[in-house]
């Protein structure tokens, strides 16, 4: 174009007879097509410029598809374990779920280039209702944090939706954007901010009303129960409890909750309408993300389906199961507003400031500023009652309809006859924590919760201990938790290190497990019997031998276990039986011997013969003194007894020796369980007792095995030391 312009510049100076017209017209015409010029510059440098538009596009679109297929991930497994309050655990709120949320609503903060394409509007509003569905579903996951935790997260969630809303309002007004039907939307994360004045007091309740139930049904009692029945009705007894006062379950429960999901089945039909009927108005424009605005609307349209369902099917659950309390009469008592609901900001009220810097009205200031704040929560929970409410005529129909639909209630509604055949006469209703203080809960409902400790049982991991039932049947009088230290062998290490229930398995296993001549299918089931073993005595472990000196021990086992089972080495030595064929056993053991001895020796002469704190000992340093004590224990139980060492011989010994001290270990579960079953932290109680009910499921054969064994008088309380067992066996 500049070449042109100066081509008719020259031939216009050219020509006498015009040349006065010209002289007076050339430069507006000059100046049209330095314009042009210009335009066609900027228009290339703009084109540059929207060239990272599509990689941003597919950044927005990864991120809308993260969080949508995360939803259903949630959503497919709380059916599965028909946990049917829907909680998050995978997608809660955190610093990395807020940052995949502000990505995927890049759509409406996008303010730089010019968007007029129909897609373009349309997938800004579905962003938005992207958005509310989001929040709505992972609102129960706040009540699982801590006060400092709930403050940041909520803290950062309010100023993403505060800047989503002022900029989405900014281009409503200047008609960037002509759907105007976006402020539903922003409700449920703004009443996210209003569940944090809420969480703590409810916390609170759920916890002075767990404690109570402990003490009226007689739950602190603490007695080792072995009669697996009983153990099974208190795990029963303790999970109702613990889901019931669960913070997710309480806060789906609420009214907030409720009316989040309605809102959000709203804004789902407002997206879907306005998808189908765009403005005529709306340029038809190529969009600055080109295909990919298409593949964001796909992708958060199915994201909105997913958690609009998931929310209402967490809405229609939570309803029918207080339609089965005594609450029917309050179904229309909306305004009342229970004290929990702002006791924080009544405590923030009560708090005395003073200070000769403030001035003398901020008292009277901040208490009128915080009546403003209780007013306005007490009016958002009364809306959020009315709100509940505006569905129940179709909760009402759907449960008189429920009878003839029967299929779809046996795999929504009805408990599976997986929890009716585990049913007892037992009444369970007295130990459901309800927030109302007038609202029982009856049987059904109590059969759906004993339903999904049924169903999460079932796809756990927590397979019965086979291999181990019969290497612990091999046991019949303790024996081994003396034989395997005699005390005549003095330790290398200057501190007397205290013994553990895991550590002298693994090193009596380390050496019957490469026994030459011993039959392969022996040595597998041992090692497979062991592994599973280990499993259980670093529970029994982790939960009774919590001292301080014994937390470096249980690091050296978990170390060593670890290093058998995948790396089949001890001690950097490998326990591959190929490498000891030709040797006899006592060479075998010497080769341990020596080995423990040098690591240890080296371990001593690097501190100089100073004596080191317990806690500060290596990991390899403890087990190489424990092989070293337990190896020459062998040898010299052999020698004061004048016998020779028999492979045979030798391997039943060590196998024998290995199930008395995992028997005796294990007579510790059932406390254990009791244990698990008490969780103090009130946001982990509920998974701590999916453990207890684990490992009753794993260990359930053992238990009744030890029903009929005749156990050692010793204190409860000292049976989960083996030191303790090892005095009262050395006892006349």
């Amino acid at each position: 174009m500049g070449e042109f312009c100066k081509t008719v510049e020259l031939q216009l100076n050219q020509s006498l007879p015009v040349l006065d017209f010209i002289k007076t017209n050339v430069s507006s015409f000059l100046g049209v097509c330095y314009e042009k010029e210009i335009l066609e510059l900027d228009s290339a440098i703009a084109a540059k410029y929207r060239e990272p538009m599509v990689l941003i596009g597919w950044y927005i679109a990864v991120a809308s598809y993260f969080c949508g297929n995360v939803m259903l991930s949630e959503s497919k497994l709380t059916i599965i374990m028909k946990k049917f309050w829907v909680p998050m655990e995978l997608f809660s709120l955190n610093a990395a779920s807020l940052t995949v949320i502000s990505v995927a609503m890049k759509l409406p903060m996008h303010l730089t280039s010019p968007m007029p394409g129909e897609i373009d509007q349309v997938a800004k509003v579905r962003s938005l209702g992207f958005m509310c569905i989001i929040m709505s579903t992972i609102m129960p996951s706040l009540a699982t944090m801590d006060s400092k935790s709930l403050v940041s997260n909520v803290t950062a969630l309010s100023i993403l939706v505060l800047t989503i809303v002022v900029n989405v309002g900014i281009q409503i007004k200047t008609q960037v954007i002509t759907h105007a039907s976006f402020h539903p939307f922003s409700m449920p994360p703004f009443m996210a901010a209003y569940i944090y004045m809420t969480t703590p007091s409810l916390k609170k309740v759920m916890e002075r009303k767990y404690q109570a139930t402990l003490i009226d049904q007689n739950l602190h009692e603490n007695l080792i129960l072995f009669n697996v029945e009983e153990l099974r009705q208190l795990v029963k007894r303790h999970w109702i409890m613990a889901a019931t006062s669960s913070p997710q379950f309480v806060m789906a429960t609420t009214p907030l909750s409720s009316a989040s999901s309605i809102i959000c089945a709203i804004s789902t039909v407002v997206c879907i309408c306005l998808s189908w009927h765009a403005p005529a108005s709306i340029k038809r424009g190529k969009s600055v993300y080109i295909y990919l605005t298409n593949a964001i609307y796909f992708t958060q349209s199915v994201g909105v389906v997913i958690g609009a369902v998931a929310t209402m099917y967490r809405y229609f659950a939570v309803q029918r199961i207080k339609s089965f309390a005594n609450q029917n009469q309050k179904h229309f008592s909306v305004f009342k507003v229970e004290k929990y609901w702002t006791q924080v900001l009544c405590d923030w009220k009560e708090i005395c400031i003073s200070s000769e810097y403030l001035p003398d009205n901020y008292t009277l200031l901040r208490n009128n500023v915080l009546r403003s704040f209780i007013g306005l929560q007490s009016v958002i929970v009364v809306s959020c009652k009315i709100v509940e409410r505006i569905p129940i005529v179709v909760i009402i129909l759907f449960m008189y309809c429920s009878s003839y639909f029967k299929s779809l209630t046996d795999v929504f509604i009805t408990p599976s006859t997986a929890s009716s055949s585990e049913d007892t006469d037992e009444d369970l209703s007295n130990y459901v924590l309800v927030l109302e203080d007038d609202m029982q809960l009856i049987k059904y409902p109590v059969k759906r919760f004993l339903d999904t400790l049924s169903s999460v049982k079932k796809f756990t991991v927590w397979n019965p201990c086979n291999n181990l039932l019969k290497l612990v049947e091999k046991s019949v009088a303790f024996e081994g938790v003396e034989m395997f230290d005699n005390g005549c062998i003095q330790s290398l290490l200057s501190s007397e290190l205290v013994n553990s229930w895991s550590l002298p398995i693994i090193s009596l296993t380390c050496i019957a497990i490469v026994i030459p001549s011993i039959n392969k299918d022996l040595i597998d089931n041992l090692l497979k019997s062991v592994i599973e073993g280990l499993f259980l005595t670093h529970r029994v472990e982790a939960s009774l031998n919590t001292t301080p000196e014994y937390i470096n021990i249980h690091r050296a086992t978990k170390v060593l276990s670890r290093e058998i089972e995948n790396k089949h080495e001890c001690l950097k030595t490998t326990s591959k039986r190929s490498a000891y064929e030709g040797k006899t056993p006592i060479e075998i053991i010497k080769s341990f011997t020596h080995r423990a001895k040098d690591i240890v020796t080296k371990f001593n002469r690097s501190t100089n013969g100073e004596q080191v704190e317990k806690e500060n000992i290596p990991i390899k340093v403890i087990v190489a003194n424990s092989m070293y004590r337990i190896a020459q224990m062998i040898m010299h139980t052999y020698e004061i007894k004048n016998l020779e060492i028999v492979e045979d011989e030798l391997f039943m010994r060590l196998s024998n020796m290995i199930a008395d001290i995992l028997l005796a270990c294990l007579t510790n579960i059932p406390r254990v369980i009791k244990m698990k079953c008490r969780e103090g932290a009130i946001e982990k109680r509920e998974a701590s007792v999916l453990v207890a009910a684990g490992l009753l499921e794993k260990t359930y054969e053992i238990i009744r095995r030890l029903e009929t064994r005749e156990l050692p008088n010793i204190d409860p309380e000292k049976m989960g030391f083996i030191n303790e067992w090892r005095l009262h066996f050395k006892q006349p």
